[in-house]
């Protein structure tokens, strides 16, 4: 059976095609850990579709991106179906991940976020003044916060004079976000870096459909 991200293309596509990006030159497999967050969606026969043969070395990844220069490429795990290093010591991290549904809500997802770097909680009216960032195809919220961040598992060693920047894309059937952390400094330098990165992500299936014949 195909990947769930991939059999959750058509509600997805329906979002307006994004500009012309540059080539996609980095895709990655995606591992059997990173697929068990998507695997736990209620009657899930409905968003799997019949397995198709792939060519050899042909990639079952259902995303394509093209990889900052000077970021790490790190093997995917069981939460980050794309996950990157940065930095003189690789103290920066960058990754995508996703949930089925609405993962906890909007709400609920950003403010983890703001508790990790010792921020207060964002009112649902704060919240909605958020800037939106086009993110495949549609307005994803985006949020900045500096601070002391505490990284899950790890809240009792808080790293001082961090700076976390993040986009949250709902869909109906999943959610996706993209996580940057680091020394303020360091990720401030490598904002576009994360700029151009979300916007060269796109899908497999619509990539390969737009340069179909």
């Amino acid at each position: 059976m195909w990947l769930v991200m991939a059999s959750l293309l058509p509600g997805l596509l329906s979002c307006s095609r994004m500009g012309e990006r540059e080539e996609i030159t980095e895709t990655r497999e995606i591992s059997t850990l990173a697929r068990k967050p998507l695997a736990g969606i209620a009657d899930a026969s409905r968003f799997f579709a019949e397995e198709k043969p792939q060519a050899e070395g042909e990639s079952q990844h259902p995303l394509l991106w093209k990889s900052p220069e000077g970021w790490q490429a790190k093997p995917t795990t069981q939460m980050r179906l794309i996950d990157f290093s940065f930095g003189p010591q690789g103290e920066g991290e960058c990754y995508l991940s996703a949930l089925p549904g609405a993962a906890g809500g909007l709400s609920a997802n950003l403010n983890r976020w703001r508790s990790q770097m010792g921020a207060s909680a964002l009112s649902d009216e704060q919240i909605e003044k958020l800037p939106r960032k086009n993110f495949l195809g549609a307005a994803a919220h985006f949020m900045e916060v500096e601070g002391d961040f505490r990284g899950m598992g790890d809240a009792a060693n808080a790293r001082k004079g961090y700076k976390l920047i993040g986009l949250i894309h709902q869909a109906p059937e999943l959610t996706l976000f993209i996580k940057m952390t680091g020394p303020k400094a360091l990720v401030e330098a490598n904002a576009a870096a994360f700029e151009q990165f979300c916007q060269s992500v796109q899908f497999r299936a619509k990539a390969q459909g737009a340069e179909a014949p």
